[in-house]
């Protein structure tokens, strides 16, 4: 589940002087989960953001993203996005699948909001605050989501925050690694004069 696979990306500690897990908590209540964290990136807000709202290179931060991409707009113009996620957690395994608006506000804020009927989740609303702290970027992720397929009652909330753990050692890196990427290259564009577009 997308979910999941985020937050794998962004709840995984790292050596001291990258990434950090400050946080993490999952709640389930009634069929819905609602999953916490606070993780700090060494690396500029901006290029954080830039690779978090890259739906076309998913892959490159974890591969259980089997596509994502970008959708054609909602009718009020609001974007849309599509990602396929695999994933398990012991015996489970699933394929989901999930159709989203994507509203961000400015460059610190991302909010996701599924459509249910173009989804495997009854509701899921996703929110990213990213602020500039010691000299990098502190990311607070909320997700609250009910799946609309069965999920076995062993997989409770202990076993996704050690799954989490577990599997986004690699993926946080990454982010990190393209965050910064991201912030270089603009920085090269800026020093000789062009934009994106005329390097196209």
């Amino acid at each position: 589940m997308r979910a999941i696979a985020v937050m794998a990306v962004l709840l995984t500690a790292a050596p001291a002087g990258a990434a950090e897990l400050l946080s993490v908590s999952v709640v389930h209540d009634d069929g819905t989960y609602t999953m916490t964290s606070v993780t700090w990136f060494d690396a500029p807000r901006l290029g954080v953001f830039d690779v978090l709202t890259d739906y076309s290179n998913f892959r490159a931060i974890s591969s259980v993203y089997t596509d994502s991409r970008f959708e054609s707009p909602a009718e009020d113009g609001t974007p849309r996005v599509f990602t396929q996620v695999e994933g398990c957690v012991l015996f489970f395994c699933q394929t989901m699948e999930r159709l989203e608006r994507l509203e961000n506000s400015a460059d610190d804020t991302i909010r996701t909001v599924v459509e249910p009927n173009n989804s495997d989740f009854h509701h899921s609303e996703a929110t990213w605050q990213l602020t500039d702290e010691r000299g990098g970027t502190r990311v607070v992720y909320q997700v609250v989501m009910k799946p609309a397929f069965w999920v076995p009652p062993v997989i409770g909330p202990y076993m996704m925050k050690r799954k989490l753990a577990k599997g986004g050692e690699d993926a946080i890196q990454r982010i990190e690694r393209l965050a910064n990427a991201s912030t270089a290259d603009a920085a090269s564009l800026r020093a000789r004069g062009l934009s994106g577009f005329e390097t196209l």
